[in-house]
């Protein structure tokens, strides 16, 4: 694969810089704990809010299950202010 030209790489990084975050959800039994444990600061420094997933130390199956995959450590929903996002909101976050 060639390298992309200098006006495409910082088109796609500016693009990378502005999505939005509204949560990021992290599997509480992820091992060892490093894996995520920069997310959080990450997270705190944009303020997004995060959700850590417990269910009897498979979490990381049900956020799996989310995005059709075996597990997931970690999920960030980019926020796009549609229907899920709305539930998101008022559901899970207690916004209104």
């Amino acid at each position: 694969m060639s390298p992309l030209p200098a006006n495409e790489c910082s088109s796609l990084s500016a693009k990378m810089h502005s999505t939005r975050l509204q949560v990021i959800f992290i599997a509480s039994d992820c091992n060892p704990r490093l894996l995520t444990k920069h997310l959080e600061s990450l997270a705190y420094s944009k303020k997004v809010p995060v959700v850590f997933v417990k269910d009897k130390k498979r979490g990381s199956l049900r956020l799996g299950e989310l995005v059709k995959l075996k597990t997931a450590i970690a999920i960030g929903v980019k926020d796009k202010g549609n229907q899920f996002n709305q539930f998101i909101s008022t559901e899970m976050l207690h916004q209104h």
